[in-house]
């Protein structure tokens, strides 16, 4: 449907739903706004939001109006199913005025117990991919305006970011240590608990390893998956990580899909074993691709181990990180821990054989 040049009563619409968005501070709150200014600004008698959820993958409901318990208590839906799954996937919005007639629309019958008619569903777009949608719905047989549907795509536009500007708010005090997508330790935090484990190894004489992890091909799985996906991709694999470690082991991502292990009361050859048996449950471990697709990845890692490669923070994580290089080139899907069959030499951070 192609649109005419925006009035400027709609432009002022838009600027003040804009500035409605921005003075709230909770995510509930947001969606509760986004679901009723949903409804008001297309007439419509139904609304549902549904957003991608990191645990389960599949896209949930977080808020609804004008329908009933039997509706909204259906089970979530993955990417790519049905009406919904695709207009997220695609980020590309979908219209119809009497879904009745149209073949496509999967709701085991729901939709035609409830009444519904018309539909217009956007998704909730940001920079890189949407993470949601908003469907308004009619239970009569009235098309949408051009009108309606350009307010509702500008108002997806502006309340994906606003949700994002409060769930990355409400978590900045966790952020200070945790990472926002993996809930585990940061970069910043991990550094600090390096630097304290190390300084009581020293105190005590008690050996400490590094495991240096670094996801195989996941720029490969992310460009054909998706970044919702990979970042969900990212979320398990950190899961098997805390529920193989120890308790006094501490897990932190170190950027992108690189990972560290830190192992106090450790020497190399226990750290080897552990690492090992980590890669192994991860090689049996499945993730969930595009149509539902199960995946499986693997992981090179390399160790370091004080206070034979080092007693500085930095030592180690260099030491570590260039084994972990060794195994990447070496075939990938391993754990090294030794460099020095290797004549290697450092170019832009990483380890080149010469």
């Amino acid at each position: 449907m192609l649109c005419t040049l925006p009035s400027e009563e709609i432009l002022e619409k838009i600027f003040f739903i804009s500035q409605r968005l921005s003075s709230y501070d909770g995510v509930d709150d947001i969606w509760d706004y986004i679901a009723k200014t949903a409804l008001t600004i297309t007439r419509a008698d139904a609304v549902v939001i549904r957003d991608f959820n990191l645990v389960s993958g599949h896209l949930t409901i977080v808020k609804s109006y004008g329908l009933s318990k039997s509706y909204i208590n259906e089970p979530p839906i993955r990417l790519e199913e049905g009406v919904i799954g695709c207009v997220v996937s695609e980020s590309k919005p979908y219209i119809h005025s009497d879904i009745s007639q149209a073949i496509e629309w999967n709701t085991s019958g729901l939709a035609n117990k409830e009444g519904i008619r018309s539909i217009v569903c956007v998704p909730l777009k940001g920079k890189e991919s949407s993470t949601g949608a908003i469907t308004v719905m009619r239970k009569k047989v009235e098309p949408f305006t051009e009108q309606e549907v350009f307010l509702l795509n500008m108002f997806g536009l502006q309340a994906s970011e606003a949700i994002k500007i409060v769930k990355l708010v409400n978590s900045l005090q966790q952020q200070a240590m945790y990472d926002y997508l993996t809930q585990i330790y940061n970069k910043n935090a991990l550094n600090s608990v390096l630097e304290k484990t190390l300084l009581l190894s020293k105190r005590y004489s008690s050996a400490m390893s590094v495991i240096f992890i670094d996801i195989d091909n996941f720029k490969m799985f992310n460009d054909t998956h998706g970044h919702l996906l990979g970042d969900k991709l990212l979320c398990d694999f950190a899961k098997i990580l805390k529920k193989s470690c120890r308790k006094s082991d501490s897990i932190g991502r170190f950027g992108g899909e690189e990972f560290v292990i830190l192992a106090p009361h450790t020497n190399k050859k226990k750290a080897v074993a552990f690492a090992n048996k980590v890669r192994k449950s991860v090689e049996k471990s499945t993730f969930i691709g595009r149509g539902n697709s199960e995946n499986h990845i693997t992981f090179s890692a390399g160790i370091s181990c004080f206070p034979e490669d080092g007693d500085t923070v930095f030592e180690l994580l260099q030491q570590a990180d260039r084994a972990m290089y060794q195994s990447k080139i070496t075939g990938k899907n391993k754990v090294t821990s030794r460099i020095d069959e290797l004549d290697i030499f450092e170019v832009n951070g990483r380890g080149i054989i010469v």
